[in-house]
């Protein structure tokens, strides 16, 4: 079993720290002297530490996700348009979201509420023929 990731509190118990004090040298802060940055850096890199996206998105008040519906990925024209989507939001660092409608009105419902509830940033949607 993996275990679990470091976080900026076990950087700063680690090194009699603020918590603050590790963001800011994570993010490479001008008031945070170059010794500090370099302890906390190689201890983050040591633990392992990674960013924890849940909470980036909470305090940016973004997912940096859009979803994409479309009605049947096996079309060539709809996996051809999620593979351009999927390129750019790559570049644009956004996850992409995807669900299938099956031409299916109360599904593409279901997809809509179900991606609202995951707090995307934006939604692209091939009507289904009955919508």
């Amino acid at each position: 079993m993996s275990q679990k990731p470091a976080t900026i509190k076990e950087i700063a118990k680690r090194l009699n720290v603020s918590v603050s004090t590790v963001s800011r040298a994570l993010h490479n802060h001008p008031s945070i002297g170059l010794r500090t940055k370099m302890q906390v850096q190689k201890l983050a890199v040591e633990l392992n530490y990674e960013p924890n996206q849940a909470a980036i998105s909470f305090k940016q008040g973004k997912t940096m996700t859009i979803g994409v519906i479309l009605p049947n990925l096996r079309e060539e024209f709809f996996s051809t348009a999620i593979n351009g989507i999927e390129d750019v939001a790559i570049h644009n660092q956004y996850t992409v979201l995807i669900g299938q409608s099956r031409d299916e009105v109360d599904r593409e419902k279901q997809l809509v509420e179900a991606m609202r509830k995951h707090r995307i940033d934006g939604l692209l949607v091939s009507l289904s023929k009955n919508t």
